[in-house]
């Protein structure tokens, strides 16, 4: 948590040292969205016995808005997001003339410093407003990568062994720390005053292998994923 907090206030004072030197305060926009991701990791190159599903996990993020013209802007979001995945299999075969049944279940946490920028461009549709996103994002990992599982073993529908592994590895350890990918979303806006309220879905594609590469593997893996949010919009210096 430590590491979290040191690094949010460094990227808030870098994105506050950035919109200082680009635009005026008087333009501007600040606000904070919340949701969740829906979060998984793609695999290439590495057949899978267990393959992974998405994960839910929180998001939150402080936004700088800042207008180019009547409905088009710039969103520089730094935040903390929750990602990882989800394993869920079961297997059912018969050996020695006795059914063995097998149910295994897991997940990986992995928590980052997130930061998308975006282009946005906000069509007016009667009183509300379309909300269209895309631009890069870069994310940084936090503490370590965590690990929990349990698996039951049923032999002709008895249950003979139920064992669950709860363990955390270093974040450098097996995977990269820094990650960089694309991001693109749709949404609406309405007006509340001089507050904006706001509703969107985002689709992330991670572009960077996190894996890292060992002699004779050649496996992939990415961040993948969808997030939902609501947040709020306040002009300042007006």
């Amino acid at each position: 948590m430590t590491i979290m907090r040191k690094s949010l206030r460094q990227i808030f004072i870098l994105s506050i040292c950035f919109l200082a030197t680009t635009v005026s305060w008087a333009q501007v926009s600040l606000g904070v969205r919340g949701g969740a991701n829906f979060a998984t990791f793609a695999v290439e190159g590495d057949d899978q016995e267990f393959p992974f599903k998405p994960k839910t996990g929180l998001n939150f993020a402080i936004l700088f808005n800042l207008p180019l013209g009547a409905s088009t802007s710039i969103q520089i979001e730094p935040g903390f997001s929750q990602r990882g995945a989800r394993i869920s299999a079961k297997t059912n075969e018969f050996f020695n003339n006795q059914q063995i049944k097998a149910e295994i279940d897991g997940k990986l946490l992995v928590n980052y410093i997130e930061m998308p920028v975006l282009f946005q461009y906000r069509p007016k549709l009667g009183k509300l407003e379309g909300l269209l996103s895309i631009g890069p994002e870069v994310r940084l990992m936090t503490g370590n990568i965590k690990a929990k599982s349990s698996s039951k073993v049923y032999i002709d529908g008895v249950l003979v062994s139920d064992t669950s592994e709860d363990e955390s590895y270093g974040s450098g350890d097996d995977t990269q720390k820094f990650d960089f990918g694309m991001v693109g979303g749709a949404g609406l806006a309405y007006p509340l005053g001089i507050v904006k309220v706001f509703v969107e879905g985002r689709y992330h594609f991670g572009l960077r292998n996190l894996a890292t590469t060992d002699d004779g593997d050649d496996s992939k893996v990415h961040n993948r994923g969808a997030s939902a949010h609501i947040g709020i919009l306040v002009p300042i210096g007006k």
